[in-house]
């Protein structure tokens, strides 16, 4: 007579094995379904996290990282955004000098003129003034995304870190500009034509007249 047929059963370890396999792949798959952002705060809370856990370990780069950067990039309906145009003047440089900025709402709004005395001083130590009195401003006036405009180089790439500040007084007023920038959500800084920056100019040599820190402010609701 023939053997009977013998039926072989999986062990324990092997049910194991096939069940964390099965896991994996299920796993592996919901991994690549990209999660929606319902918003852009999901979308800033995803980014905040992603780089933190860049720093910590760079081996855990995401590869598609550049893609979550754009919306971080945009301004949101409804928050405040302004533009700032800052110069300086000294006469003599160094001379009597003095700060200037135009404060404009992106959207036209509003416009507010602000100059300040810097005493005996340098051109390049006004043009520092003007910034760091153009930014003060802008975060009094709550703005959260600035992007600032002027015709020094030398300020503008500076605060870029595209040139080093070997002066001591030029690398302190460079760190003030710096840590006030830090607080915006966006900011950007880039040198225009000096025909293109003469209603700051304007200021700046107005502001010759006033006492070191003595400030002055003109606003209105639109620009014409």
């Amino acid at each position: 007579s023939g053997c009977p047929a013998q039926v072989v059963m999986p062990t324990n370890m092997e049910r194991n094995q096939n069940h964390v396999a099965a896991g994996l792949k299920s796993f592996s798959a919901s991994q690549q379904k990209p999660v929606p952002w319902k918003n852009y705060a999901d979308a800033r809370h995803q980014i905040s996290a992603e780089s933190s856990s860049f720093v910590a370990n760079p081996q855990n780069r995401p590869v598609e990282l550049k893609n979550y950067i754009q919306p971080q990039q945009s301004v949101p309906p409804g928050c405040k955004s302004c533009i700032i145009e800052f110069d300086g003047a000294s006469k003599g440089n160094p001379g009597q000098a003095g700060a200037g900025a135009i404060l404009c709402a992106t959207d036209g709004s509003e416009i507010w003129r602000l100059r300040e005395g810097v005493g005996l001083a340098t051109n390049n130590v006004a043009e520092y003034r003007a910034v760091i009195l153009g930014l003060r401003s802008a975060l009094e006036k709550g703005f959260q995304h600035v992007n600032v405009r002027g015709d020094s180089q030398l300020v503008c790439c500076q605060i870029q870190g595209k040139w080093k500040t070997k002066n001591e007084n030029m690398a302190n007023l460079c760190k003030v500009a710096k840590e006030l920038a830090k607080k915006f959500v966006t900011f950007a800084i880039e040198q225009v034509p000096r025909e293109s920056n003469s209603d700051a100019d304007a200021q700046a040599n107005r502001a010759i007249t006033l006492r070191d820190g003595e400030v002055e402010m003109e606003g209105s609701r639109s620009r014409a």
